[in-house]
């Protein structure tokens, strides 16, 4: 299995900060491999912190792309590459939650919504030979996530490359973000070891935090 987070496209332009781009690693994507059986042999790139030539790259089994709004284009290029070999593309994410019959003309199945509860589906499905073209979501929870699959990041590329996630989605909903459409808030019920690597432990000496929702309204207004 290959999975790709393609560059945003304000990622690569000279008029932008790249290096913002490679304070984090894809968790996401590290967190779906938590879930392939410990003899799946799965590759995960980052175009944001590495030149990733598709040409040069082999076919595996399944790619996973999981596209963004300015990043849309690059992925369904990546996409539509590697279907003309044969290979069995998925897609997901907020892009594919948000367009889904748009990512559907470049992906043999799509994920709307968290993966937790359709992406194991997918798994076994996609091993039997039958997988789905479209899995939703209906489940929205941080609880019993596996373990992240910190050995594929390439920690050498990324200044925060011990990054967590405690919360995800967003409590507002704003009419201007995609992101009201596809997730909301969540966070697990109790905390993980898993979750938080020790700063001394990994060579971190510190740490940073981010969030969506710094910035707050009041009675639905800015």
């Amino acid at each position: 299995m290959t999975m790709i987070l393609p560059a945003l496209t304000e990622a690569t332009s000279p008029l932008f900060r790249p290096i913002k781009y490679s304070l984090f690693p894809p968790l996401g994507l590290a967190t779906l491999a938590g879930y392939l059986d410990p003899d799946d042999e799965v590759t995960l790139l980052d175009e944001h912190v590495e030149r990733v030539d598709i040409e040069s790259l082999d076919s595996p089994d399944l790619l996973v792309v999981q596209p963004y709004i300015t990043s849309a284009r690059r992925s369904y290029e990546i996409a539509d590459h590697f279907r003309a070999r044969g290979v069995h593309v998925a897609m997901g994410g907020l892009h594919v939650t948000s367009l889904p019959d748009e990512a559907a003309a470049h992906a043999d199945t799509i994920f709307t919504g968290p993966g937790e509860d359709t992406w194991p589906l997918f798994l076994k499905e996609f091993r039997d030979g039958a997988p789905g073209r479209r899995y939703d979501s209906t489940l929205r929870t941080l609880a019993g996530l596996p373990p992240v699959r910190r050995d594929l990041i390439k920690r050498n590329l990324y200044l925060v490359p011990n990054s967590i996630v405690v919360s995800r989605g967003c409590p507002h909903h704003c009419d201007f973000c995609y992101r009201t459409r596809s997730s909301r808030a969540e966070s697990p019920s109790t905390p993980r070891p898993w979750t938080t690597p020790s700063p001394r432990s990994s060579g971190c000496a510190a740490g940073t935090r981010t969030s969506s929702t710094i910035i707050r309204r009041a009675a639905g207004r800015w």
